[in-house]
């Protein structure tokens, strides 16, 4: 299911193709021949990347799957009771009054059924929707926040997963990119990260190492 959500969030969803465009004026107090010059800075950031290492996101989608597990499981049981009744509705003699009470209570049943499904996948996907959104929010706000304190004016969401030459869709994918080129350094995303899994962690109680942006 999560990789389900992180395809939809990457491919339907434009919501994270500017992570935070910010408009902001600097002066460089070092350099007399500077000043009143505004200081205009760039960065990347990989969504997909977070989402894959964001604790607390994978918390909510491990906790939405248990959810969507145990309402499988209710509807299959339900099925399989709505299945006998059919068996034992083929044994009746049509038109008989047996016959036509469990006709209509197999109708009934199907009915049903059909309506609890749909109210589940439904209830799923809108707990899908509220999850993703207080990822981007999350991601957004931390975004925000570092780009002021570091005088960051613009951050773009890019893709930085390696490319398989041998893997034909991935070599349409990297070609399609539409950052050729970025040095290393602009690229925030092991800082957020590192920030949205501190916020996680002391929610939860310190767990050591937890600050220390990863490696990508």
């Amino acid at each position: 299911m999560k990789n389900r959500i992180i395809k939809i969030m990457m491919g339907a969803v434009p919501l994270f193709s500017v992570a935070a465009v910010l408009n902001l004026t600097a002066v460089n107090t070092t350099d007399a021949q500077n000043v009143g010059v505004p200081q205009s800075r760039v960065a990347v950031i990989d969504i997909k990347y977070i989402l894959e290492n964001h604790v607390a996101f994978k918390q909510a989608m491990e906790g939405l799957k248990v959810q969507f597990d145990q309402a499988g499981e209710q509807l299959k049981a339900e099925r399989l009771r709505i299945n006998e009744l059919e068996m034992k509705l083929r044994e009746l003699k049509p038109s008989t009054q047996d016959y036509n009470q469990l006709d209509e209570e197999v109708n009934r049943a199907k009915a049903d059924w059909s309506i609890n499904a749909n109210k589940q996948k439904k209830e799923i996907r809108k707990r899908e929707s509220q999850i993703l959104w207080k990822v981007y929010y999350d991601v957004k706000t931390e975004t925000k926040r570092y780009c002021e304190q570091n005088r960051i004016d613009l951050v773009i969401s890019f893709n930085g997963e390696p490319i398989d030459p041998a893997q034909p869709q991935q070599v349409v994918r990297g070609v399609s990119k539409p950052i050729v080129y970025h040095q290393p350094g602009i690229d925030i995303t092991p800082h957020i990260l590192a920030s949205l899994n501190n916020q996680t962690n002391q929610a939860a109680g310190p767990v050591g190492g937890i600050g220390v942006p990863p490696q990508r």
